[in-house]
């Protein structure tokens, strides 16, 4: 099935509010046409520079440690890039090590990383609550350690010794998937959530959209799956060709914390095309792969995905780290979310691999370490 592109989305829009479809989240009642501003504004791109423009100047010659939960895994590869672009314009030394996705190596490499006495520790992709012993070592040695998607919340984690944890609010982002399903649907939504138990944010976007759907009042979930991410290649196969054979024609919508669900759930919806009249499409709360987007600009079984400016969150936590330096607090400091569709893809295909967007960033970091 061809998936429906922006131009059909908005026509369904302006249809659904000539009967005044109203659905509720967030414990208000809000129609389509508010659910369709914020979507819109999700699509836009971020064009102008909304982070801090105050702080210290660059500290001299520190050393950080990146460990990461898997290289392998794109997000974290290219904040792991991120951190490396910037801090090629400093003095400072970066080390990298990977836990390939084992929580066992995670907490050994954290331990060697804290041994080895860096100033500064970075969690990469890693969930902090499942290292807190080992965390509070590093915090009785005054290493500051900053996570990005080690906790589910935007900023400083004190329980766990977090200076700060970098992300995109992991609920603007859930509840901006979940909203687009919705809207696409005309309020008719009939969803499968697929989520990461490992992860506590992974956890919390899921049942942001699993809330979001079950508010709206036309709209239903039909499955609640929990499948980590190492085991996507595995399971996906076999719980795709589950749900479709249990729901048939009624699913009209994936939603996944991440991409590589979807990656392993086209080649069983491809099998399934002469077979089911009607094929769902997925959206993505998070990440934003080539393959994802390639897929979105053809319509080909998926609608849309949530990137994280990855590169930028890679210089934030240099900028983080030398706030930490100097005795002040974590800035603070969340992009907004960005929605990628048909409307807005071709801005990623071709020689652009991430999503990195250009509103001077770069340079807004450069000067504050500068003290311009």
């Amino acid at each position: 099935m061809l998936l429906k592109n922006m131009s059909i989305l908005k026509f369904f829009i302006a249809i659904s509010l000539l009967f005044t479809v109203m659905f509720s989240y967030s414990g208000e009642n809000t129609s389509l046409d508010d659910a369709s501003k914020k979507v819109d504004q999700a699509i836009r791109s971020l064009d102008r520079w909304d982070g801090p423009t105050i702080g210290p100047t660059l500290a001299n010659e520190k050393h950080i440690i990146f460990v990461a939960s898997d290289l392998r895994n794109d997000g974290v590869y290219f904040v792991a890039q991120g951190i490396s672009e910037a801090i090629s314009n400093t003095n400072w030394n970066l080390s990298f090590i990977d836990g390939l996705g084992s929580e066992v190596r995670q907490g050994a490499l954290i331990r060697k990383a804290i041994s080895y006495q860096p100033d500064g520790i970075v969690l990469g992709g890693l969930d902090a609550s499942r290292h807190q012993s080992v965390l509070n070592i590093a915090k009785e040695l005054n290493i500051p350690v900053i996570g990005w998607h080690s906790v589910d919340i935007v900023g400083r984690e004190h329980s766990l010794g977090l200076f700060s944890n970098i992300t995109t609010d992991p609920s603007d982002v859930a509840e901006i998937a979940a909203l687009l399903a919705i809207l696409q649907s005309q309020g008719q939504a009939r969803v499968a959530i697929f989520t990461d138990p490992n992860y506590s944010i992974a956890s919390l976007k899921a049942n942001i959209m699993y809330e979001q759907i079950k508010q709206c009042t036309g709209c239903e979930v039909l499955s609640f799956s929990s499948v980590p991410l190492e085991q996507t290649a595995e399971e996906m196969p076999k719980v795709m060709s589950e749900l479709l054979d249990k729901h048939k024609d009624k699913l009209t919508h994936i939603l996944a914390i991440n991409d590589l669900y979807i990656d392993f759930a086209v080649p069983t919806l491809e099998n399934h095309l002469d077979r089911i009249d009607t094929l769902p499409t997925s959206i993505s709360a998070g990440d934003g792969s080539q393959a994802a987007y390639k897929r979105i600009s053809k319509e080909y079984f998926q609608e849309a995905t949530v990137p994280e400016p990855l590169i930028l969150q890679g210089w934030q936590l240099v900028d983080e780290f030398n706030r930490a330096f100097h005795d002040q607090p974590p800035s603070g400091y969340s992009a907004p979310v960005h929605l990628v569709t048909k409307e807005n893809v071709d801005e990623l295909l071709g020689n652009k691999e991430v999503y990195d967007p250009d509103n001077g960033y770069r340079e807004a970091y450069l000067k504050i370490w500068s003290g311009e």
